[in-house]
């Protein structure tokens, strides 16, 4: 099969944290974008085989500054799977992951469907049941985060865990543009931001999701959850350090890294 050493080379990064170099350096004229999503989308279907279930989808890079910096093109999208969700509050090994990175978000929980391009914010509320308070916990299996963009689709847009405050508000109403978050890091504030920094409107993030799956022949499911990208800086973590993302109306999510 096509690209069966590079899937791999990503799955032992992973399973054994030891990072590898750029995934377009191992292919001949460099991976180009369906051959990165080609190698995502085959890992993802061996962890369904092995009992996982998918979750639903991350955005990233929907914060302008922080895409800049980066120097990326557009947005990214990875999977998320079952075993990827946390609990408000939990304890998390460093030693589980590699290189990580926080980054406050909203995440979104569909009640409908959700498939095609050019879909309105206005469509993507209305399928949305609710709304809540989330980190995620980003991570990269290529060494020090850097990479083409077409790498960040074969390393599964560098989605590692979520955590999910557990409060889901109802998304009609809610005020996406105004909603602010403030992170601290042991009581002092390291960053904050509002929800228009998610590409202007977060639904308008999951619209661009859609869009993106539509190309693939895929799409957004009724029970899926959709993180919507950051909305403050991402940040890498330090072991021993407790992380508060305090929401204006979502509430509180907390996570400690052991």
């Amino acid at each position: 099969m096509a690209f069966e050493k590079e899937m791999h080379l990503l799955e032992d990064a992973e399973k054994n944290r030891k990072p590898l170099g750029s995934v377009s350096d191992l292919v001949p004229g460099g991976l180009s974008l369906d051959d990165a999503h080609r190698i995502c989308e085959r890992n993802i279907e061996k962890r369904i085989q092995a009992g996982q279930k998918l979750a639903g989808f991350k955005i990233g890079f929907t914060n302008l500054a922080v895409r800049e910096k980066m120097g990326l093109p557009d947005s990214t999208y990875g999977y998320l799977m079952d075993t990827m969700l946390l609990k408000n509050g939990v304890k998390l090994a460093m030693s589980e992951l590699i290189a990580p990175k926080i980054e406050c978000e909203i995440c979104f929980k569909l009640k409908q469907p959700l498939k095609g391009k050019g879909l309105s914010a206005e469509q993507v509320i209305a399928a949305t049941e609710s709304v809540c308070a989330s980190f995620e916990i980003c991570d990269a299996r290529i060494k020090d985060w850097k990479c083409p963009y077409n790498d960040f689709f074969a390393d599964n847009g560098f989605s590692a865990r979520v955590v999910l405050s557990g409060k889901w508000i109802e998304a009609t109403g809610f005020d996406f543009l105004n909603e602010k978050v403030v992170l601290t890091q042991g009581g002092k504030e390291l960053a904050q931001g509002t929800g228009a920094l998610a590409m202007g409107h977060p639904a308008k993030a999951v619209a661009w999701l859609a869009g993106k799956l539509a190309d693939r022949g895929k799409g957004l499911e009724a029970g899926q959850i959709v993180m919507t990208g950051t909305l403050t800086p991402i940040l890498p973590i330090e072991k021993g350090a407790t992380y508060t993302a305090k929401f204006s109306t979502l509430g509180d999510v907390t996570v400690s890294f052991l």
